[in-house]
């Protein structure tokens, strides 16, 4: 036996040449099921991938987008989609529907203007400020201190204080680039 036996499930050569080559209308329409018209309607704008002969010759996995019904929910796809893999004519809703969702979530107090979140946190600065520097006192009412002892808890509180303020700081100089020359420390000996 020279000649190799070809296995049951091997490819002939035309599925062959319509698998890798691309098929012509009539073989789409018999693989997708589908009427001549109606193939030729969704595939109007697709370019063909190659030629066979006179006909032109599409590839399966170019033309099946087009040709069937997705199975999932458009709506969540296209949710789920980067902006700039939407279609032109979309972007300019999408970005609408952006700037509503945000003066949404503004209006319900889910979202604030980064000037107003860097206020609020200089507020709780402020307040954390001014319980650490009392905080020597109130313990020295409670308990006698020594001076050493009151030193060691200043030294804590203002050591908490500047670690604080370098947070606050490297947490907002991305955000707000004008607030970073904010006088801290003219606020600090206001206080």
């Amino acid at each position: 036996m020279s000649e190799v036996k070809r296995r049951k499930d091997s490819l002939d050569d035309a599925s062959r040449e319509m698998i890798y080559n691309g098929c012509n209308l009539s073989e789409l329409s018999k693989l997708f099921r589908m009427d001549h018209r109606n193939l030729v309607e969704k595939l109007h704008g697709v370019p063909p991938s190659g030629k066979r002969g006179k006909a032109n010759t599409w590839r399966v996995h170019e033309v099946a987008p087009y040709l069937v019904r997705p199975i999932f929910d458009i709506e969540d796809y296209i949710k789920r989609m980067h902006p700039s893999e939407l279609p032109k004519m979309l972007t300019k809703e999408f970005w609408a529907g952006q700037r509503s969702r945000q003066e949404y979530l503004l209006k319900a107090g889910d979202l604030w203007p980064t000037d107003q979140v860097v206020e609020a946190v200089g507020e709780l600065f402020k307040l954390v400020k001014m319980s650490a520097t009392l905080a020597a006192d109130a313990v020295e009412r409670q308990v006698e201190l020594t001076p050493r002892q009151r030193t060691i808890i200043i030294n804590i509180m203002d050591g908490m204080l500047r670690d604080l303020r370098q947070a606050i700081i490297e947490k907002f100089e991305d955000r707000a680039p004008e607030l970073e020359e904010v006088d801290v420390e003219a606020q600090d000996e206001a206080l």
